[in-house]
């Protein structure tokens, strides 16, 4: 599935893709003011909002590229996302949760299927460990103000940023404690990360107004003091960004991304690529512009 510069607003459920997002790619859309209506009520049972909303999938879904202009930006219960080169004012939601089933008063684990490789047979049914997400060359803006005391896991979390994933592993951390090269490995010891969080991977992100880091995260680009500026202009039909980060991030840069970076969704074992199996490189912006050999955070090469 290919859902490519669309033009998404004042819808309260921006883009939901449920279950199966296997090679889902979701890029060069603007999505915003995608909230509940000013005055209104939200029913009892009645669905969040956001810009994106994943959910209880294996990937890999790729998110590239977008502009996502929301208060609540990424709504991920789900794992196996990547999230590369988008401009986020909105916070991620549901991080850990969303998942899984109240049976009988106790929680269950939610088995959702995955599928061969490029393929439409399924191929085993799974439940969400949560995490196997990667995020790179992210512009995250605490944009909007934070007027509530919500966790992470409630759909209304307002503080942006990678900061969500702080309790989940590096990729290192996690495989190390699998005994690998045990000849004999404890099984009641290895039952623990058996059913933890599988690994998160951040880099060259950045995070203005505030909006928090992965504190994993070695390459990133802070400023939490400067205030940023933006505002969607219609001009004859057609919308302008005006905005100052540009002028924020200076001469910082960072490398193109491409699949051998993103490597497997964890489940499936499929690569983030294109539907002809072929690498994707995100050496073009939004706009279709060529980003050269080295490139700067956000869906914009300059």
């Amino acid at each position: 599935m290919l859902i490519r510069r669309n033009h998404i607003h004042h819808n309260t459920m921006g883009i939901w893709l449920d279950w199966e997002a296997q090679g889902a790619r979701i890029t060069q859309n603007l999505l915003h003011d995608n909230d509940v209506p000013e005055g209104s009520i939200k029913l009892e049972g009645g669905m969040e909002s956001q810009d994106i909303f994943i959910e209880v999938g294996h990937g890999p879904t790729l998110i590239d590229n977008n502009i996502l202009l929301s208060r609540y930006g990424l709504r991920l219960a789900t794992e196996g996302v990547a999230v590369v080169h988008n401009l986020i004012l909105g916070s991620t939601t549901v991080v850990g949760a969303g998942t899984d089933w109240e049976v009988d008063g106790r929680s269950q684990r939610r088995y959702t299927p995955y599928h061969i490789r490029h393929r439409t047979e399924v191929a085993g049914m799974m439940t969400i460990l949560h995490g196997d997400n990667r995020f790179y060359n992210n512009i995250f803006v605490q944009y909007y103000p934070v007027d509530n005391n919500e966790s992470k896991e409630s759909p209304y979390y307002q503080v942006v940023g990678n900061h969500v994933w702080d309790e989940y592993p590096t990729y290192d951390e996690w495989i190390a404690r699998f005994d690998m090269d045990v000849e004999k490995p404890d099984m009641d010891k290895l039952a623990v990360p058996h059913f933890d969080h599988l690994p998160i991977w951040a880099n060259g992100n950045a995070y203005l107004m505030g909006a928090k880091a992965w504190k994993k995260e070695t390459d990133k680009f802070v400023d939490a003091d400067t205030e940023v500026t933006v505002e969607l202009v219609e001009k004859d039909g057609f919308y302008e960004l005006e905005t100052n980060i540009y002028e924020i991030l200076g001469d910082y840069s960072n490398g193109i991304i491409t699949s051998d970076i993103l490597g497997k969704a964890f489940e499936p074992e499929q690569r983030f690529e294109e539907r002809d199996e072929s690498d994707i490189i995100f050496n073009v912006d939004f706009y279709g512009n060529h980003r050269g050999v080295s490139t700067i955070p956000g869906p914009l090469a300059k």
